[in-house]
């Protein structure tokens, strides 16, 4: 945070009980914000689930994964360190 990194979460379920069963099995420690109408999935694309977007410090849209694997983990890292370094 103190380089200017932030996670938010952006969720798409309409049923704010699976919610917060979900949160209490994987408690997550970041913003979660909540799109039940998928707004927020339309102006950015969604394809698929999870997606992942990288923004800059001037908001500019720089990366974007779909799905997670823990294999590219070290190139998912190593765009954040690039992009605080600007």
């Amino acid at each position: 945070a103190e380089q200017g990194f932030e996670v938010i979460s952006i969720n798409l379920d309409q049923d704010k009980d699976s919610i917060n069963t979900f949160l209490a099995s994987y408690p997550a420690h970041f913003k979660i914000l909540l799109d039940p109408k998928g707004e927020v999935a339309a102006d950015y694309g969604l394809v698929g689930m999870p997606s992942s977007y990288l923004i800059d410090k001037r908001g500019i849209l720089r990366k974007t994964h779909t799905g997670f694997f823990s294999k590219n983990k070290p190139q998912y890292e190593q765009e954040i360190i690039s992009l605080l370094s600007e």
